[in-house]
């Protein structure tokens, strides 16, 4: 082979690889901000959103009402993503429910989105045989503009959605 189509050949080998370890770390860096912007969502959970959930629970109880507050990881198969890193709490007209045995109840929920580095929340007023509706809050926030008061807030809006829903 010409020396000249050997340079060529040499050259084009080099721009693949180094493409491709652009892409490599590319998606090493994005799958670092994801991991870093989860691990920042549960730290969020852990000091402001479930100590705010649990003041609500207690109050919920005290008046005749069931609750459970639970934190859960991503879930995901080798069809994709069935659910994101989120904490949520969940309602019941009876203080005594068994939430294990069924995770049909109404509930407010933040969600950790990794792919836009935002906190959504859903909400879900549709007590087991009734009406309502559940459907994620256009607002969503990041970790710069969410804080103790809208946690209260957002969870309080969603209680009385909850209980006004008949």
């Amino acid at each position: 082979m010409k020396e000249e189509n050997i340079s060529r050949l040499n050259h084009l080998f080099h721009n693949l690889k180094t493409e491709e370890q652009k892409l490599k770390e590319s998606l090493e860096k994005k799958k670092s901000e994801e991991d870093l912007f989860i691990e920042d969502f549960r730290m969020l959970c852990k000091n402001l959103i479930d100590p705010k959930m649990q003041e609500f629970r207690r109050m919920l109880r005290e008046n005749g009402f069931g609750c459970k507050i639970s934190f859960n990881e991503e879930v995901k198969n080798g069809l994709g993503i069935h659910s994101q890193t989120h904490i949520r709490l969940q309602i019941s007209r009876n203080v005594d429910s068994n939430f294990y045995a069924n995770d049909k109840f109404p509930h407010i929920m933040f969600v950790a989105d990794k792919n836009l580095k935002r906190i959504g929340i859903h909400q879900d007023t549709i007590f087991q045989n009734g009406t309502g509706f559940a459907a994620m809050k256009e607002q969503t926030y990041t970790f710069e503009t969410i804080n103790e008061e809208i946690i209260e807030k957002e969870v309080l809006e969603s209680v009385e959605n909850i209980l006004m829903n008949k």
